[in-house]
């Protein structure tokens, strides 16, 4: 048997509609089919998930899909058990709701001639529902919202922790690098309705002060499904609760199990910046409400910042 040049894995939970889509837009790729497989972790989904995925691996034959649930609830149990079923050294994740474009997967893996890069991130963009009234306040500066990934520039090139790693809907990496980290953290992403992230973020660090490079493939592009619930402001000031939650436990793993008063610093430093600029753009009705939502997640990151420190809260 010829081994896969790279492993697709799509964590999913209740978004069958979404997960069709996403499927035969895999069936269109142009790295030959024989070069990778596509593996569906269902993570105990209420809906007809596995059905939609039966009926794809016989409507899609030449396409290598696997099923597999995971009953362990939580993003980042399902992105471990593709990262361990994987066939292939190089993993790429997506979401359950983000199309790729024909040469995603051939643009994700051009980038992997260096062997010592260990992750390479495409270019995201939320896509809109045709029918969807937008906000007149909603401008391209609340995209990272919508999982929304575009560092700038049109080569590929190095991040930095200064730049900001990849988003989860369009990553990929060295498994060699994920083992060598240590996994995804478990207690780091979404489980249920709670909305904590960035379990690829605190993997991507981890990564990058082990030596591995993170690339940018500006080329390797998915079109993120924007569902019409995320254009309200409630979910947004919904969705920075959970963020500031995030911060806190990403500075936690990342320092030895342990917040510190730097971090609290850091925290509060963040909420002076941003009322500054809450201040300087308070006419410009989309900037006023961004930065307010900065505001908010660092004041979440504050709490959730004694709550770790002292209650051990998000943590059991």
């Amino acid at each position: 048997m010829i081994k896969k040049l790279i492993s697709i894995i799509i964590p999913t939970f209740n978004r069958s509609e979404k997960l069709k889509l996403v499927l035969e837009a895999l069936n269109k790729q142009n790295l030959p089919f024989h070069n990778f497989e596509v593996i569906v972790i269902d993570n105990n989904s209420k809906d007809d998930t596995k059905e939609v995925v039966e009926f794809s691996i016989r409507k899609y034959k030449n396409l290598d899909i696997k099923y597999i649930c995971e009953k362990q609830q939580g993003l980042n149990f399902a992105r471990n058990c593709g990262v361990q079923q994987a066939q292939s050294d190089i993993v790429a994740f997506l979401d359950d709701d983000a199309i790729p474009q024909t040469g995603w997967l051939q643009t994700l893996l051009h980038a992997y001639k260096d062997t010592t890069v260990g992750c390479v991130g495409g270019r995201i963009i939320p896509s809109f529902p045709e029918d969807a009234r937008l906000p007149h306040w909603l401008s391209a500066i609340f995209n990272g919202y919508f999982s929304g990934f575009d560092p700038g520039g049109s080569q590929i090139r190095e991040l930095s922790e200064d730049d900001g790693f990849p988003y989860g809907a369009n990553i990929s990496f060295k498994k060699e690098a994920v083992l060598s980290a240590g996994l995804f953290k478990p207690k780091l992403d979404r489980c249920g309705k709670n909305l904590i992230a960035g379990g690829e973020t605190e993997m991507c660090i981890r990564m990058y002060r082990k030596g591995w490079k993170i690339l940018y493939n500006p080329d390797a592009i998915v079109h993120h499904l924007v569902s019409p619930n995320r254009l309200k402001k409630e979910y947004f000031s919904e969705h920075v609760k959970g963020e500031g939650v995030t911060t806190a436990l990403i500075d936690y793993y990342l320092n030895n199990n342990n917040v510190t008063y730097y971090h609290l610093f850091c925290y509060l430093s963040n909420l002076l910046k941003y009322a500054k600029k809450l201040l300087r753009f308070y006419n410009k009705e989309d900037k006023r409400f961004y930065y307010y939502l900065r505001i908010k997640a660092n004041a979440y990151a504050v709490i959730s910042w004694f709550k770790v420190k002292y209650m051990g809260i998000y943590l059991e």
